[in-house]
């Protein structure tokens, strides 16, 4: 379940590491903020200091859905097959079993579960 995804060529964004740009600064010069976006490869845009969209460069975006980089295919197949595998039959049951399950009986199996790490 803890597939590690990431690009050969880059270490993956993060957002708070990105540079911030307002969405006041993105409407009122455009292109000041499409130049930043070429030169650093992406940026945040936030409303009232907080990130709310990350605007990405063409070469940002290629690098992460191009072909060299399968990231997007390789996350919808590993979601495809999760989804695939809740709808077993076994899968249905347990989980109707846990929306079912009593305060007491969640209670055991949480034990249970700690016990076996």
């Amino acid at each position: 379940m803890g597939t590690n995804y990431s690009s050969s060529s880059q270490p993956p964004l993060k957002v708070q590491e990105l540079p911030p740009v307002t969405a006041t600064a993105l409407k009122n010069s455009p292109a000041d903020v499409l130049d930043q976006v070429a030169a650093q490869g992406a940026v945040a845009i936030t409303k009232h200091d907080k990130p709310r969209a990350v605007l990405v460069s063409i070469e940002q975006y290629e690098r992460m859905t191009g072909a060299e980089s399968n990231l997007l295919n390789e996350l919808q197949a590993e979601y495809r097959g999760m989804l695939e595998r809740m709808q077993e039959p076994e899968q249905k049951a347990a989980a109707k079993r846990a929306f079912t399950a009593t305060p007491k009986e969640l209670g055991k199996a949480a034990v249970a579960g700690a016990r076996r790490r």
